[in-house]
């Protein structure tokens, strides 16, 4: 296969660790990929198979990590999410420029906020139908009582 850059030089296939860069964090390896390289201009093309399985791994590497996210990281989550920013403020009860402020590091995302967007990347929901519009102008009402019954040393709500 010839450089697509130079066009000059074929390209060698080398197992190799590949600073992931692409992927929109800044401490990500692959360790023993095949590259694709240029010998000439230096061009390097790296093979990723299943590349969403990738993104998986490493969004479940996040949520689980010591910390608080980094904007970096809030960015990555909210795509691995399959959400724009607006779907991202909506969802998360805030707003565009608010999600602005934490995906450009300017502001923190509050500790209730990162917690609910790990739960969610955690579970793997997108929560499509959820309509926090919605939400926000309904009216509190007062809640029913809620009765359970103790059933062979199991809680059950009563119907």
């Amino acid at each position: 296969m010839m450089c697509e850059l130079c066009e000059k030089t074929e390209l060698i296939e080398v197992k190799e660790r590949y600073l992931y860069l692409e992927s929109g964090l800044p401490n990500v390896t692959l360790e023993g990929i095949i590259l694709r390289k240029c010998p000439e201009c230096g061009n390097v093309m790296p093979m990723i198979p299943s590349l969403s399985k990738l993104h998986l791994a490493i969004a479940r590497n996040l949520v689980k990590k010591d910390g608080r996210l980094t904007a970096q990281e809030i960015v990555f989550l909210r795509k691995c999410l399959g959400w724009s920013g607006v779907d991202f403020a909506h969802n998360m009860h805030s707003t565009s420029s608010q999600v602005s402020k934490w995906e450009s590091g300017k502001v923190e995302m509050s500790t209730q906020a990162e917690l609910l967007l790990r739960e969610m990347v955690a579970r793997g929901k997108k929560i499509e139908d959820y309509h926090s519009h919605e939400v926000s102008k309904r009216k509190r009402i007062k809640s029913p009582p809620l009765l359970f019954l103790l059933e062979q040393s199991e809680w059950k709500a009563a119907a």
